[in-house]
């Protein structure tokens, strides 16, 4: 009774502010004259983007996993080698690969969470067009706009399309960068990334110098954290290098204590780089985050029902003994703080004010390894082992330079950035990019049954499909392969 009353209310709050949101756009209370000269009405409509990201519902409605940019990530991850879950249930589908099928439901969550923030954020840059970002207000609204829609492209992009290297002129997502109502063509992977790395660029220019509006917004280095991820999905290493570590200047690494806490507090996380903060009357609670992924907690699905969200078990083993990250997770044997949890099952997520934990996006530890493996494969392997050394000794006390080249450094890099990053949104993306297969049915597998299959690289189901309600009302979107 008390998930069903607090889930009501939740909806109650949630589609209030949708249909307050939306009251907002220039044909009704505000014009567009009013709108070009009104940086407050500007700055009141990006702050609705950052609300809808973790706002529940707004895509597929009555779907649990639907709660914004959050539940993507989280989504993303149960499609990767990393991650599994004890029971068919929510993000079934994404661990199953069905929900990707232009008829399932679940293949429209990203498609319905971003296109409808571009379409918001175009209002914006065109009310605010690059002449007129003349003072720090403007140039602070204009490079919001322009970082978020450059990331909602790229978040689409790496979904609904192939990877950038070798597919340059196969297609990708739909480009709207003008306020229409028209249909568009999916653009190839050139051109979409064209306009990703010229949003990215401009925005980085226009926050120069412009205060953070605090981590629920984005600044300057979010913004330098977006593009070291796309060069690094390009193949432009030399430039994502010193962009992550631009980025990632001013953001403290975690001490153990904190590391081990849960990731619910964004002022607790100090490498927190963009989130959301969540209070108990925002919570949508049964569909959110720590219910779907805090084991600990018996009032969500993951620990009241035991769907139990866990570590591969090949990724676990490979984590040092003496590296405290390997404690975020249930050893086998078992947890004598938590008996009744089963083995690998993670405990790196916890939200112990039952349904006020907030969402964390983006940290900054995600930079080292992007510019550990940049510089690597830039030429530089002792910039490269001496970063991957600055944050997995703070990790694992025994850890040693690494003596790694060539694939095997890269090889390494990538396996601590799998253990930091575990269950944060980049284990997927990097198997599409890295060209690494869907491997989960081997000797000693700990993965379900209706997950435990292997996907040879390469194949189609890499790639979300368009989903059916965008090809019955655009005529003009060519379908991805089954």
């Amino acid at each position: 009774m008390r998930k069903l009353i607090i889930l009501t209310l939740s909806l109650f709050i949630f589609t209030g502010c949708s249909d307050d949101f939306l009251d907002t756009v220039p044909e009704s209370t505000i014009n567009d004259e009013q709108l070009a000269t009104s940086a407050a009405a500007n700055a009141a409509i990006i702050n609705g983007v950052y609300s809808a990201l973790r706002s529940y519902g707004l895509s597929v409605s009555g779907n649990h996993e639907d709660y914004g940019h959050k539940s993507i990530l989280a989504a993303t991850d149960m499609m990767s080698n990393d991650m599994l879950m004890t029971k068919s249930s929510w993000y079934g589908s994404f661990y199953n690969y069905l929900g990707r099928q232009q008829t399932n439901s679940r293949s429209r969550l990203a498609w319905s969470i971003y296109y409808p923030q571009i379409k918001t954020v175009n209002v914006v840059l065109t009310a605010v067009p690059a002449d007129a970002a003349t003072d720090d207000e403007l140039k602070k609204i204009r490079g919001e706009a322009l970082a978020l829609r450059g990331y909602f492209y790229f978040m689409l992009a790496r979904m609904y399309g192939p990877t950038y290297i070798g597919n340059e002129d196969e297609l990708s997502v739909p480009l709207y960068t003008q306020v229409t109502l028209e249909g568009a063509p999916r653009s190839t992977v050139a051109e979409v990334y064209a306009v990703i790395e010229k949003d990215l660029l401009e925005s980085i220019q226009l926050l120069e110098g412009i205060p953070s509006g605090g981590v629920a917004a984005v600044n300057q280095s979010v913004a330098q954290a977006f593009l070291a991820d796309v060069y690094l999905e390009m193949g432009k290493y030399a430039e994502a290098a010193p962009l992550a570590n631009a980025a990632r200047q001013n953001y403290p690494l975690l001490s153990k204590s904190v590391w081990l806490n849960g990731f619910y507090d964004l002022t607790l996380n100090g490498d927190t780089m963009w989130g959301a903060t969540i209070t108990s009357a925002q919570s949508s609670f049964v569909a959110s985050f720590f219910s779907h992924f805090d084991n600990t907690n018996a009032d969500g699905y993951a620990g009241g029902l035991e769907i139990y969200k866990n570590i591969d078990k090949n990724l676990y083993n490979s984590i040092s003994d003496t590296d405290y990250r390997k404690t975020a997770f249930v050893a086998p044997g078992g947890s004598t703080i938590y008996p009744s949890l089963p083995e690998y099952a993670n405990i790196k997520f916890r939200d112990p004010t039952v349904d006020a934990g907030d969402y964390i996006y983006l940290r900054s530890a995600a930079m080292y390894y992007i510019e550990a493996e940049a510089l690597a494969k830039s030429g530089n392997e002792p910039g490269a082992r001496q970063v991957l050394y600055d944050i997995t000794i703070t990790r694992d006390p025994s850890y040693v330079l690494s003596t790694n080249s060539g694939t095997a450094l890269i090889d390494e890099i990538i396996l601590q950035k799998r253990i930091e990053l575990w269950g944060e949104g980049y284990a997927w993306f990097d198997m599409k990019r890295l060209k690494v297969p869907l491997t989960r049915d081997y000797p000693g597998s700990n993965h379900a049954t209706f997950g435990k299959f292997n996907i040879p690289v390469g194949d189609n189901r890499f790639i979300f499909q368009v989903p059916q309600a965008e090809i019955d009302a655009n005529p003009l979107i060519d379908q991805s392969p089954l």
